[in-house]
């Protein structure tokens, strides 16, 4: 049970970070309404279990991808908060990663809803 205990209070941490990005970070909380949109959207349209797994994997790759690019904006301040070369292209190269990931659940989203709403028109 001790060990038990101890375990769980090693997430406090975890959920030490998440509270920071939603009080943050406006595009992790732009990110968690989508998803919350999108879970709605997901039970009004019905989609299989196989859809929803992978709406949820895409919604948790989305929000882990956006707390590492945050967490590498935080150690590249905490370097050099002043401009520096490297330092820019690392939090580019960070920010191009939220990019992809979210372009890709777009277009993951995009192929599993559309035949859905199809049906409705």
């Amino acid at each position: 049970m001790k060990n038990l205990r101890r375990k769980l209070g090693n997430i406090r941490p975890s959920w030490r970070a998440v509270i920071m990005l939603w009080k943050e970070e406006f595009s992790f909380r732009f990110q968690v309404y989508c998803a919350c949109l999108t879970l709605i959207l997901s039970f009004v349209l019905n989609i299989s279990k196989i859809e929803f797994l992978i709406v949820l994997l895409m919604i948790g790759t989305v929000f882990a991808v956006e707390a590492l690019n945050t967490a590498i904006e935080e150690l590249c301040d905490h370097v050099t908060p002043h401009e520096h070369p490297h330092i820019g292209k690392i939090k580019d190269l960070g920010s191009g990663a939220s990019l992809l990931i979210g372009v890709a659940a777009i277009l993951v989203g995009l192929l599993i809803f559309i035949p859905h709403v199809a049906t409705f028109l």
